[in-house]
């Protein structure tokens, strides 16, 4: 139940991340740098798991995750099923494209829910990874927007909202400018809730928006908690947090 789109530019990129989770997860921790594996990266972290949907690096690698609900499979065994937010975390050190596949291709998927994981990179652009339950292999955007969504409720009519929404905020759909994926990402209607990118139903809600901003030099990550009041979205006080943007040692992880 999230929205990303990003838009490029020399060097880098923006990045926008809606995280809509159920009202009965626990909350969220704001970002912090950490490292793995010799790379230094900051994401937030889910409160249940320990896990992420959304980490940037100091290679200017940005990796999220939206959940597939169309995806009819499941693990067989729910005691041994991994969290998707592993599946980030594992490609923390990654500097590209090739990167991301290798350290996906090495996790325990069988244990794994279906999922897209987006890794956007400044000289590559977009690659997008679908595991389904049988195969993990690259996916094509739908129209090739800057934009992916997904939901648990009504999973169809929501993304296609939200995609003609899309397209009614930017002037260009194929490099939209960084005001109008800001306005995107707070666009809610009181009537269509369940179908807006900032979005809330009775058992799930947006819990926060993250802004990636890559530059040549540096790598920023805004994290914006949001608190409802009623049917009215409070955007609580940032978290920010900037890593010097470094070249990759040695090629991809």
């Amino acid at each position: 139940m999230c929205t990303v789109s990003w838009t490029g530019r020399p060097g880098g990129y923006d990045l926008f991340f809606n995280r809509d989770e159920l009202a009965t997860r626990a909350p969220e921790l704001p970002p912090a740098p950490a490292q793995r594996d010799g790379a230094t990266y900051a994401a937030p972290r889910d409160g249940d798991h320990g896990g992420t949907w959304l980490l940037a690096n100091e290679f200017g690698l940005t990796i999220c995750l939206l959940n597939d609900y169309a995806a009819t499979w499941r693990p067989a065994d729910t005691a041994t099923r991994v969290s998707r937010g592993h599946m980030v975390l594992a490609c923390a050190a990654a500097a590209d494209h090739a990167g991301v596949t290798e350290l996906l291709q090495r996790q325990p998927l069988a244990r794994t829910p279906a999922f897209q994981l987006l890794a956007l990179a400044p000289d590559e652009g977009a690659l997008v990874m679908h595991w389904n339950g049988t195969r993990l292999e690259p996916r094509t955007r739908a129209a090739g927007l800057p934009l992916l969504s997904s939901s648990s409720f009504d999973t169809a009519a929501v993304i296609a909202r939200r995609t003609a929404c899309f397209g009614a905020t930017v002037r260009s759909p194929h490099r939209p400018a960084v005001e109008e994926l800001a306005a995107f990402h707070r666009q809610h209607e009181r009537g269509e809730s369940a179908y807006s990118v900032l979005m809330r139903r009775p058992d799930a809600a947006t819990r926060s928006v993250i802004h990636v901003t890559v530059r040549p030099d540096q790598v920023g990550l805004r994290y914006e908690p949001v608190r409802w009041a009623m049917h009215r979205a409070v955007m609580l006080a940032p978290t920010r947090v900037s890593l010097p943007r470094s070249r990759p040692r040695g090629g991809s992880k």
